[in-house]
Protein backbone atom coordinates (compact mmCIF):
# COMPACT_ATOMS: atom_id res chain seq x y z
CA UNK A 1 0.00 0.00 0.00
CA UNK A 2 1.66 3.01 -0.99
CA UNK A 3 2.23 6.50 1.34
CA UNK A 4 -0.40 8.49 -0.31
CA UNK A 5 -3.30 5.51 0.21
CA UNK A 6 -2.41 5.45 3.58
CA UNK A 7 -3.02 8.67 4.55
CA UNK A 8 -6.39 8.88 2.88
CA UNK A 9 -7.51 5.73 4.65
CA UNK A 10 -6.79 7.72 7.75
CA UNK A 11 -8.13 10.76 7.25
CA UNK A 12 -11.41 8.91 5.59
CA UNK A 13 -12.17 5.86 8.49
CA UNK A 14 -11.99 9.62 10.97
CA UNK A 15 -14.36 11.22 8.75
CA UNK A 16 -16.68 7.83 8.17
CA UNK A 17 -16.52 7.00 12.02
CA UNK A 18 -17.97 10.61 12.99
CA UNK A 19 -20.17 10.73 10.26
CA UNK A 20 -21.91 7.51 11.92
CA UNK A 21 -22.82 9.11 14.94
CA UNK A 22 -23.12 12.74 13.28
CA UNK A 23 -25.81 11.41 10.32
CA UNK A 24 -27.25 7.93 11.94
CA UNK A 25 -27.27 9.04 15.65
CA UNK A 26 -25.47 6.17 17.01
CA UNK A 27 -24.87 6.72 20.89
CA UNK A 28 -25.15 2.90 21.80
CA UNK A 29 -22.56 2.97 24.40
CA UNK A 30 -22.08 -0.17 24.74
CA UNK A 31 -20.79 -0.82 21.27
CA UNK A 32 -18.69 1.90 21.02
CA UNK A 33 -16.94 0.44 24.82
CA UNK A 34 -16.32 -2.79 22.87
CA UNK A 35 -15.07 -0.80 19.93
CA UNK A 36 -12.77 1.08 22.34
CA UNK A 37 -11.80 -2.52 24.01
CA UNK A 38 -10.12 -3.92 21.01
CA UNK A 39 -8.83 -0.79 19.76
CA UNK A 40 -7.17 -0.60 23.42
CA UNK A 41 -6.15 -4.46 23.22
CA UNK A 42 -4.75 -3.55 19.43
CA UNK A 43 -2.82 -1.29 20.17
CA UNK A 44 -1.28 -2.72 23.46
CA UNK A 45 -0.48 -5.84 22.05
CA UNK A 46 1.10 -3.99 18.66
CA UNK A 47 3.59 -2.33 21.00
CA UNK A 48 4.16 -5.86 22.46
CA UNK A 49 4.53 -8.12 19.31
CA UNK A 50 5.83 -5.47 17.05
CA UNK A 51 6.85 -2.16 17.64
CA UNK A 52 8.89 -2.69 20.95
CA UNK A 53 11.36 -5.36 19.34
CA UNK A 54 11.70 -3.08 16.24
CA UNK A 55 13.15 -0.15 18.42
CA UNK A 56 15.30 -2.20 20.80
CA UNK A 57 16.81 -3.95 17.76
CA UNK A 58 17.01 -0.57 16.04
CA UNK A 59 18.43 1.75 19.19
CA UNK A 60 20.36 1.81 21.91
CA UNK A 61 18.35 -0.44 24.74
CA UNK A 62 18.46 2.99 27.50
CA UNK A 63 17.91 5.14 24.54
CA UNK A 64 14.99 2.83 23.79
CA UNK A 65 13.59 3.24 27.01
CA UNK A 66 14.30 6.66 27.82
CA UNK A 67 12.45 7.71 25.30
CA UNK A 68 9.76 5.15 25.17
CA UNK A 69 9.13 6.89 29.23
CA UNK A 70 9.27 10.21 27.56
CA UNK A 71 6.39 9.53 25.36
CA UNK A 72 4.26 8.39 28.50
CA UNK A 73 5.12 11.36 30.68
CA UNK A 74 3.81 13.47 27.39
CA UNK A 75 0.47 12.04 26.45
CA UNK A 76 0.09 12.45 30.75
CA UNK A 77 0.18 16.39 29.71
CA UNK A 78 -1.68 16.04 27.00
CA UNK A 79 -4.58 14.58 28.87
CA UNK A 80 -4.45 17.62 30.68
CA UNK A 81 -5.74 19.46 27.66
CA UNK A 82 -7.65 17.27 25.72
CA UNK A 83 -9.39 15.49 28.74
CA UNK A 84 -8.71 12.04 27.87
CA UNK A 85 -10.76 12.17 25.24
CA UNK A 86 -7.56 9.51 23.49
CA UNK A 87 -8.97 7.15 25.16
CA UNK A 88 -12.59 7.83 25.64
CA UNK A 89 -12.74 8.83 28.88
CA UNK A 90 -14.34 12.26 28.31
CA UNK A 91 -18.00 12.40 29.21
CA UNK A 92 -20.24 15.65 28.85
CA UNK A 93 -23.84 15.95 29.02
CA UNK A 94 -24.27 13.64 32.37
CA UNK A 95 -26.64 15.81 33.42
CA UNK A 96 -29.04 14.52 31.22
CA UNK A 97 -28.78 11.22 32.99
CA UNK A 98 -29.08 12.60 36.45
CA UNK A 99 -25.94 13.29 37.01
CA UNK A 100 -25.44 17.07 36.96
CA UNK A 101 -22.95 16.61 40.12
CA UNK A 102 -20.16 15.36 37.80
CA UNK A 103 -18.87 17.84 35.92
CA UNK A 104 -15.53 16.81 34.07
CA UNK A 105 -13.10 19.43 34.13
CA UNK A 106 -12.25 19.33 30.29
CA UNK A 107 -16.07 21.67 29.80
CA UNK A 108 -14.13 24.67 31.59
CA UNK A 109 -11.69 25.20 28.66
CA UNK A 110 -13.96 23.35 25.54
CA UNK A 111 -13.47 22.79 23.27
CA UNK A 112 -10.01 24.65 21.78
CA UNK A 113 -8.01 23.65 24.54
CA UNK A 114 -9.00 20.05 24.48
CA UNK A 115 -8.35 20.48 20.52
CA UNK A 116 -5.23 21.08 21.16
CA UNK A 117 -4.22 18.27 22.65
CA UNK A 118 -5.57 15.70 20.77
CA UNK A 119 -4.14 17.43 17.97
CA UNK A 120 -0.91 17.60 19.20
CA UNK A 121 -1.59 13.61 20.21
CA UNK A 122 -2.96 12.88 16.32
CA UNK A 123 0.21 14.75 14.75
CA UNK A 124 2.72 12.86 17.02
CA UNK A 125 1.19 9.49 15.85
CA UNK A 126 1.88 10.47 12.00
CA UNK A 127 5.83 11.11 12.83
CA UNK A 128 7.18 7.82 12.41
CA UNK A 129 4.54 6.57 10.31
CA UNK A 130 6.89 5.84 6.95
CA UNK A 131 9.76 4.87 9.07
CA UNK A 132 11.28 1.30 9.50
CA UNK A 133 9.37 -1.77 9.06
CA UNK A 134 6.90 -0.44 11.63
CA UNK A 135 5.03 1.75 9.53
CA UNK A 136 2.42 -1.20 8.41
CA UNK A 137 1.89 -2.09 12.08
CA UNK A 138 1.45 1.52 13.08
CA UNK A 139 -0.50 2.53 10.48
CA UNK A 140 -3.01 -0.03 11.77
CA UNK A 141 -2.89 0.71 15.56
CA UNK A 142 -3.16 4.53 14.31
CA UNK A 143 -6.75 3.17 12.04
CA UNK A 144 -8.43 1.71 14.60
CA UNK A 145 -7.59 4.00 17.63
CA UNK A 146 -8.86 6.69 15.55
CA UNK A 147 -11.71 5.50 14.72
CA UNK A 148 -13.33 5.74 18.57
CA UNK A 149 -11.73 9.32 19.15
CA UNK A 150 -14.18 9.84 15.97
CA UNK A 151 -16.93 8.79 18.27
CA UNK A 152 -16.11 10.80 21.28
CA UNK A 153 -15.33 13.86 19.52
CA UNK A 154 -18.88 13.73 17.82
CA UNK A 155 -20.29 12.99 20.95
CA UNK A 156 -19.30 15.63 22.60
CA UNK A 157 -19.59 18.28 20.28
CA UNK A 158 -23.14 17.46 19.73
CA UNK A 159 -23.50 17.10 23.88
CA UNK A 160 -22.40 20.29 24.36
CA UNK A 161 -24.83 21.91 22.05
CA UNK A 162 -22.57 22.93 19.11
CA UNK A 163 -23.54 22.97 15.87
CA UNK A 164 -23.24 20.18 12.77
CA UNK A 165 -21.03 22.72 11.27
CA UNK A 166 -18.82 23.48 14.13
CA UNK A 167 -18.58 19.08 14.58
CA UNK A 168 -17.73 18.71 11.01
CA UNK A 169 -14.85 21.63 11.32
CA UNK A 170 -13.16 19.89 14.51
CA UNK A 171 -13.70 16.24 13.09
CA UNK A 172 -11.61 17.63 10.10
CA UNK A 173 -9.18 18.98 11.84
CA UNK A 174 -8.62 16.03 13.81
CA UNK A 175 -8.49 13.96 10.93
CA UNK A 176 -5.68 15.99 9.07
CA UNK A 177 -3.61 16.04 11.89
CA UNK A 178 -1.78 12.55 12.05
CA UNK A 179 -1.72 13.15 7.46
CA UNK A 180 0.24 16.13 8.32
CA UNK A 181 2.35 14.76 11.14
CA UNK A 182 3.64 12.17 8.87
CA UNK A 183 4.23 14.32 5.80
CA UNK A 184 6.11 17.15 7.84
CA UNK A 185 8.52 13.93 9.12
CA UNK A 186 9.72 14.36 5.26
CA UNK A 187 11.10 17.64 6.02
CA UNK A 188 12.94 17.08 9.31
CA UNK A 189 16.84 17.39 8.61
CA UNK A 190 18.88 14.18 9.48
CA UNK A 191 19.19 10.83 8.84
CA UNK A 192 15.17 9.75 8.26
CA UNK A 193 15.54 6.06 10.02
CA UNK A 194 17.08 7.82 13.01
CA UNK A 195 14.12 10.24 13.38
CA UNK A 196 11.62 8.06 12.66
CA UNK A 197 13.26 5.09 15.40
CA UNK A 198 12.88 7.75 17.97
CA UNK A 199 9.78 9.20 16.94
CA UNK A 200 8.46 5.63 16.77
CA UNK A 201 9.10 5.34 20.90
CA UNK A 202 8.12 8.27 21.72
CA UNK A 203 4.69 6.78 20.09
CA UNK A 204 4.98 3.70 21.62
CA UNK A 205 5.09 5.93 25.29
CA UNK A 206 1.93 7.48 24.03
CA UNK A 207 0.16 4.24 22.98
CA UNK A 208 1.41 2.43 26.09
CA UNK A 209 -0.37 4.82 28.33
CA UNK A 210 -3.61 5.08 26.25
CA UNK A 211 -4.49 1.23 25.82
CA UNK A 212 -3.10 0.42 29.37
CA UNK A 213 -5.76 3.28 30.55
CA UNK A 214 -8.41 2.17 28.04
CA UNK A 215 -8.67 -1.40 29.29
CA UNK A 216 -8.25 -0.23 33.45
CA UNK A 217 -11.40 1.75 32.65
CA UNK A 218 -12.87 -1.04 30.16
CA UNK A 219 -14.99 -2.22 33.30
CA UNK A 220 -14.68 0.65 36.23
CA UNK A 221 -16.95 -1.84 38.43
CA UNK A 222 -13.95 -4.11 38.37
CA UNK A 223 -16.90 -7.20 37.23
CA UNK A 224 -15.66 -9.39 34.59
CA UNK A 225 -17.52 -8.89 31.23
CA UNK A 226 -17.03 -11.81 29.10
CA UNK A 227 -17.99 -10.08 26.10
CA UNK A 228 -15.43 -7.27 26.92
CA UNK A 229 -13.11 -10.30 27.74
CA UNK A 230 -13.40 -12.00 24.21
CA UNK A 231 -13.34 -8.43 22.26
CA UNK A 232 -10.05 -7.86 24.01
CA UNK A 233 -8.76 -10.93 23.29
CA UNK A 234 -9.79 -10.84 19.75
CA UNK A 235 -8.25 -7.17 19.69
CA UNK A 236 -4.76 -9.02 20.88
CA UNK A 237 -4.93 -11.46 18.21
CA UNK A 238 -5.44 -9.09 15.60
CA UNK A 239 -2.32 -7.53 16.40
CA UNK A 240 -0.27 -10.89 16.72
CA UNK A 241 -1.09 -12.00 13.68
CA UNK A 242 -0.55 -8.74 12.05
CA UNK A 243 2.61 -8.48 9.55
Amino acid sequence: MNEQLKLLILFGSVIAGGFLVLFTGLKNQKFQKLILSFSGAFILALCLFHLFPEVYAEMDHETAGIMIFAGFLLQLVLDYFSGGIEHGHVHIGESEHNHAHHHHPVMERFPYVMMIGLCIHAFMEGLPLFAGEAGEGLFTGILFHNIPISFTLVNIFLMSGKTHRQTLTALIIFALMTPLGALVSGFIPGDPEVFGHYALALVIGIFFHISTTILFEADQNHRFNLMKFATILLGSAAAFLLH
